[in-house]
């Protein structure tokens, strides 16, 4: 921008675009897959055993996993860059296809890991927590998957920049996977951190769970559905030919909206209004006992 300004343009001298996307990709996926892989699995593995009460199921694999997920995060770039012609050969085949591949195994041995640690405890009463844990697993298991099938060299020709990649990989991975299972922490964090209060509704948690996990598979389904036609990202589409699928995704995406609303209404009805200005107030004598006990 200042070389242009200036007079004197650096776009082709001074910046190598493949450099440039390389390293653009390789600092997001230190971000995305490394919140995927390590943040979850871990807040996986911490509900797990709050909810159950119990160790871990093989803590020791687990652990392993999570240093082989840290190490999968920095050097899968390259699956970015299957469809760049310019990209050599051996990145694509080594970090965007092989290691690649080792998020469905990590992720896979995270999944089993928590699930084995909530059969052992078994029989499970289906609280607000377990069932958000549960729907973000659910989550994961539809949209990690979808991913590895883009970290093909012949399958990426077809899905690269078209809403497959938004729909059933980045949206149920986000929407689904990830804020369903900080709505589980949340669940259970809530009766710790007011005290001991009580939700105002398990039919406005319920309703905010089906609504939520309805919509967040729905929205990316019908998204990867157009992507499948042939529909792409960033582009406009003036004779309607994908109206049908957006329309639906559309749908979709309300109800997320207004599982939201349900859950904020819940939870603000539980603490009542003055717990909630209490948040943003300084603690007084009138509304100490909606502070927790550690503060």
């Amino acid at each position: 921008m200042i070389g242009e300004i200036v007079g004197h343009s650096l776009e082709k001298t001074a910046v190598d675009a493949l450099l440039y996307k390389n390293w653009f990709w390789w600092g997001l996926d230190l971000i995305a897959d490394g919140l995927v892989l390590i943040f979850v699995a871990g807040t996986w593995y911490l509900l797990a055993t709050l909810i159950t009460g119990k160790k871990l199921f093989m803590q020791n694999i687990a652990r392993a996993a999570l240093l082989v997920e840290l190490v999968v995060s920095w050097t899968v770039w390259s699956h970015h860059l299957l469809s760049d012609q310019s990209q050599p050969v051996i990145l694509k085949i080594v970090s965007g296809e092989l290691v690649t591949a080792f998020e469905l195994i990590t992720q896979g041995l995270a999944f089993f890991i928590v699930l084995a640690t909530l059969w052992s405890a078994r029989p499970l009463k289906m609280t607000a927590p377990l069932k958000f844990l549960l729907g973000g697993l659910l989550g994961f298991a539809l949209a990690v998957p979808a991913g590895i099938m883009q970290a093909d060299i012949g399958l990426n020709r077809i899905l690269h920049n078209t809403q497959w990649i938004i729909g059933p990989h980045v949206h149920v991975a986000i929407l689904v996977g990830l804020s369903m299972t900080l709505y589980s922490a949340i669940y259970f964090l809530f009766p710790i951190l007011t005290n001991g209060a009580k939700l105002y509704s398990n039919k406005l948690t319920n309703f905010h769970f089906w609504t939520h996990l309805v919509g967040g598979i729905g929205m990316g389904a019908f998204m990867g559905m157009a992507g499948l036609k042939g529909m792409l990202r960033r582009t406009i589409y003036f004779d309607g030919e994908f109206n049908l699928y957006m329309i639906l995704a559309a749908l979709c995406g309300f109800l997320l909206l207004i599982s939201f609303l349900a859950f904020f209404f819940n939870i603000a009805m539980s603490v009542g209004l003055k717990g909630v200005i209490g948040i943003f107030t300084k603690p007084t004598e009138k509304n100490k006992d909606l502070i927790p006990a550690s503060e």
